[in-house]
């Protein structure tokens, strides 16, 4: 799951590396968010190529009034496509779909389980999920298990 965290309002998808292209909250102004956005996709898009039996969700609804009926997962499905998902399109496009509904990044989880199970009749087994601020997802929306989890991590990635 690829956590959306804004909406691409450029015409065409050849800018999606420069920051004017997105919808920006001024705290998101700095230098590099656009990498960031793209970052995210082509980590979505990577791990859902090394696991055949995986469907990839961009999450995220129309959650700014002022860019308009757009929203964030159609956003990032719009830009991958552009980007030829990044050199995995016959594998990858064909899995990924949208959850439109999320306003937060707990409803970007708990929507894209519920995705999930509409799309394939079953809740998921493991979850992979792109965030950007996920040390402070993990400490507000779960504060009693984020340590847990942000060690279990950690001890994954020394591996």
């Amino acid at each position: 799951m690829v956590a959306g965290h804004s909406v691409y309002t450029s015409s065409s998808c050849e800018k999606a590396d420069k920051e004017d292209s997105w919808f920006l909250e001024s705290y998101q102004k700095n230098p590099g968010q656009a990498a960031t956005f793209l970052a995210h996709i082509k980590e979505g898009i990577e791990s859902t190529a090394l696991d055949d039996e995986a469907l990839l969700l961009f999450s995220g609804g129309e959650t700014l009034k002022d860019a308009g009926p757009r929203s964030e997962a159609q956003s990032y499905w719009t830009v991958a496509d552009s980007k030829g998902w990044f050199g995995k399109e016959e594998n990858v496009k064909w899995r990924a779909l949208t959850e439109e509904h999320a306003r937060d990044s707990f409803e970007n989880l708990l929507f894209s389980v519920c995705r999930f199970r509409e799309l394939s009749g079953t809740y998921p087994h493991n979850i992979t999920v792109s965030f950007l601020n996920l040390l402070v997802f993990l400490t507000f929306t779960f504060p009693s298990s984020s340590s847990y989890l942000l060690s279990a991590y950690l001890a994954r990635v020394k591996e």
